[in-house]
């Protein structure tokens, strides 16, 4: 899967972080790799686990038997782990940063 389908996936299941195009950047005539951008969440903090577990549960995901790695059936989404989910001073949890595929 490449990355624009990965992150069409993210914004599937992630809207609140989601990723925006704003364009093409590249080396010379060899390559050309997307510029994307997600919104700033401010007073953000690493998320705990078992805050990730609960939201993502929620979300309708089961835990497989690896740390930070879900599925519903759809979408097998990992590396859900506190370095790549913030949370706000409401509580609210934001997903930054993972590895999605569509099965």
């Amino acid at each position: 899967m490449g990355l624009l389908e990965r992150i069409i996936c993210h914004n599937t299941l992630f809207y609140d972080t989601c990723y925006s195009l704003h364009g093409f950047t590249g080396f010379g005539s060899r390559s050309v790799m997307p510029v994307l951008k997600q919104r700033l969440i401010k007073d953000a903090r690493p998320a705990t686990q078992v805050m990730i577990d609960t939201y993502m549960a929620a979300l309708g995901f089961t835990k497989t038997d690896q740390r930070g790695r879900f599925t519903n059936g759809t979408y097998e989404a990992w590396d859900l782990l506190p370095r790549n989910v913030l949370v706000d001073d409401e509580g609210d949890l934001y997903v930054v940063d993972a590895e999605i595929r569509k099965l």
